[in-house]
């Protein structure tokens, strides 16, 4: 039997059904390259955690010590907390924002959904994320803090976690063809962004008629989530939820700009 392949427009459904049947494929090219990541390491997977302890230390320092900032919750609880997601929506997009463009070759040597390729980019920075989140379980109970029954809500807050960076990677990927700026562009943006997300800080620090409207920002939200299944902080605001509406409309337009532009982009791959 034969396959014809065809180079014509399909609907969202269709592309997302062909993606779904591929997935077992990045699957495996996530676990071939996590492999790759630490071999012939000494220190293996610790090499995500040194960075991330490194963050909390200096920045308990900063905020903590220097800055004086008083919290309810372990000042080191807060910035971990807001750094497992954050650090984990980045590795999204830099990992698959770019996706395209690096594994060009191999899109064009083989058949497969164009999407498997950030998809299974996107997978890499799991391992590191179940490393953190187990060391900050760890951490929450050596300072005390009870943990509620609101953690069972946390791959809630992993699902919108993931959607924000796959939505900003997805961007990048479709406008990244013939000019690769956007990529750039988004990469640099997020040392920017990050001090616009509560992730070293709690909205408590902004001004209360300006605290909402940081929600807008879907990682804001996220952020806040976390802090909520594992440190029984308050809740976002329903403000939070918008940000999220508009993220999922933003993520299903871009994955209708992807499919439409997929073979014009390994031209430039």
């Amino acid at each position: 039997m034969y396959k014809v392949i065809e180079n014509r427009r399909r609907s969202l459904r269709e592309e997302l059904y062909e993606t779904g049947r591929a997935l077992p494929l990045a699957w495996m090219l996530a676990r071939r390259e996590w492999k790759a990541k630490y071999a012939h390491t000494a220190m293996g997977v610790a090499w995500a955690l040194i960075p991330l302890a490194a963050y909390v230390a200096v920045y308990s320092l900063f905020f903590s010590v220097l800055l004086k900032i008083e919290t309810d919750i372990p000042y080191p609880l807060v910035a971990f907390s807001g750094l497992i997601g954050w650090n984990y929506f980045k590795d999204i997009v830099y990992n698959a924002g770019g996706s395209i463009i690096q594994e060009g070759e191999l899109l064009k040597r083989n058949y497969m959904p164009k999407l498997i390729v950030p998809l299974y980019k996107s997978l890499l920075g799991l391992a590191e994320f179940g490393i953190s989140l187990a060391l900050l379980v760890i951490a929450i109970l050596a300072f005390g803090q009870p943990l509620s029954m609101n953690i069972l809500l946390l791959p809630l807050a992993l699902a919108f976690n993931y959607a924000a960076g796959f939505t900003l990677a997805i961007w990048a990927c479709t406008l990244s063809g013939r000019i690769r700026d956007f990529y750039h562009l988004a990469v640099a943006g997020l040392n920017v962004a990050i001090w616009l997300t509560p992730v070293f800080y709690l909205p408590s620090l902004i001004p209360a008629p300006y605290r909402e409207y940081i929600y807008l920002n879907p990682m804001a939200g996220v952020v806040g989530w976390y802090r909520w299944a594992l440190l029984g902080a308050e809740a976002p605001p329903l403000l939070s939820w918008i940000g999220l509406a508009i993220l999922l409309s933003f993520l299903l337009w871009g994955l209708r700009r992807f499919f439409d532009r997929q073979h014009y982009l390994i031209d430039f791959a």
